[in-house]
């Protein structure tokens, strides 16, 4: 009878413990973020990408056709300026310090997409 209570016990603390340390994991702040975002014949896409405040972001661009103006990429609020050549990954890397929308174009300001920081 003591055995039952023993391993009663111990099936209790033991999914005690799982639960606690699945709740820590989900309070873990992400190391980094990452998007990828596509040039085409009509625009960018995705033309709206979310990112976290405070998280190291990591955006691949990758143009996919020649047939508009969106050979390089500008994100002015971080001082980016980027060539994008044809069918090439781009990695362009920023931390997003405060939250709100942050624009970036191409370089005749053109086609335009944004980065919503929460």
């Amino acid at each position: 009878m003591k055995n039952i209570y023993l391993r009663s016990a111990l099936v209790v603390f033991s999914l005690a413990v799982l639960a606690s340390a699945a709740n820590a994991q989900s309070k873990i702040r992400p190391r980094s973020q990452s998007a990828r975002i596509e040039i085409t014949e009509t625009g960018y896409s995705p033309a709206s990408v979310p990112l976290r405040r405070g998280v190291p972001a990591r955006l691949t661009f990758i143009r996919l056709t020649e047939k508009t103006c969106g050979t390089e990429i500008v994100i002015p609020d971080h001082g980016i300026n980027q060539p994008l050549p044809l069918n090439q990954a781009v990695v362009v890397r920023f931390r997003p310090k405060r939250t709100g929308t942050i624009g970036f174009t191409c370089g005749m300001n053109m086609m335009r997409g944004k980065l919503i920081v929460r």
